[in-house]
């Protein structure tokens, strides 16, 4: 994962962008980068609209795409693999062919593996830690683990767990200082997590952490998987972007371009992922 490289930005208006659309000068863009989530892949057989085996061939037409067009990172959205730690081995090199690094968070299902290895999820996936945050520019990406209270990533034994996926306490006070920090920098934010946290499969505590994001005007959205059909909310000026899994229907795949301008998002989705425009609040 650390060795590959990042490459320049390319500043090439999408293709799906009609006359109707805004189209904001390219001269403005401050970054883009590629999204994808819930591959979930396992060498298993379906599960009503989870085709588990048919990840692989989805995962290597995304980043043939993606990879063409000279992004400087990639996120992966959580839940790369389900239930067999083996599974980031047959997985992990199918990325090597993007040319540039991926950036991923976790994902509940990333922990269905036996509680033996739950200790080796994070740094199999390259994470500098369970949550973290980077940089690109002017805009700001904080990564949560929104598994933090959750039953699927504390090994039984341990009697830690609330049996709910959440933010907890000590993620909370980072986030908030971090967050701090970049309203004083007049950084973009963009905050991601697996779980949504707008209907439909909210977070636990989405209300909570939702109040923390509302009042720190750098942030401008939250990014997420886990709900595999997608979805869209508002809370007070954030947008709530809940990306398509790839898991899902064989013959049709999901990923995404994203552009940050200074005052927008632009999303745009190919096979059945939705392209969208996001003005920012102020």
């Amino acid at each position: 994962m650390n060795r590959r490289r990042f490459l320049a930005t390319s500043l090439a208006v999408p293709a799906t962008m009609t006359a109707g659309e805004a189209t904001p000068s390219t001269s403005s863009e401050l970054l883009r980068f590629g999204v994808i989530t819930d591959a979930q892949y396992a060498d298993a057989d379906p599960q009503g609209e989870r085709h588990y085996r048919a990840t692989p061939a989805k995962l290597k037409a995304a980043v043939t795409d993606l990879a063409k067009r000279q992004l400087p990172f990639t996120l992966h959205l959580g839940d790369f693999i389900d239930r067999d730690f083996r599974s980031f081995a047959n997985l992990l090199p199918l990325l090597d062919d993007l040319g540039h690094p991926v950036r991923h968070l976790l994902g509940n299902h990333d922990y269905s593996v036996p509680d033996r290895e739950k200790c080796r999820v994070v740094s199999t996936l390259g994470l500098p830690h369970d949550y973290y945050a980077f940089r690109s520019g002017r805009v700001r990406f904080l990564m949560l683990d929104t598994n933090a209270l959750g039953a699927y990533k504390t090994p039984a034994s341990s009697g830690s767990s609330t049996g709910s996926n959440g933010v907890d306490v000590t993620q909370l006070g980072w986030l908030d200082r971090e967050l701090t920090a970049s309203d004083a920098q007049g950084d973009i934010v963009l905050v991601c997590g697996h779980h949504p946290l707008t209907a439909p499969l909210p977070l636990a505590n989405s209300g909570e952490v939702l109040a923390l994001l509302a009042k720190h005007p750098s942030v401008k959205a939250y990014l997420n998987g886990h709900h595999h059909d997608g979805g869209y909310g508002l809370h007070e000026g954030i947008h709530c972007v809940t990306f398509r899994s790839i898991l899902h229907r064989p013959e049709t795949n999901a990923w995404s371009v994203a552009r940050v301008f200074p005052d927008r998002l632009l999303i745009e989705g190919f096979g059945r992922e939705e392209s969208r425009e996001l003005k920012f609040r102020a």
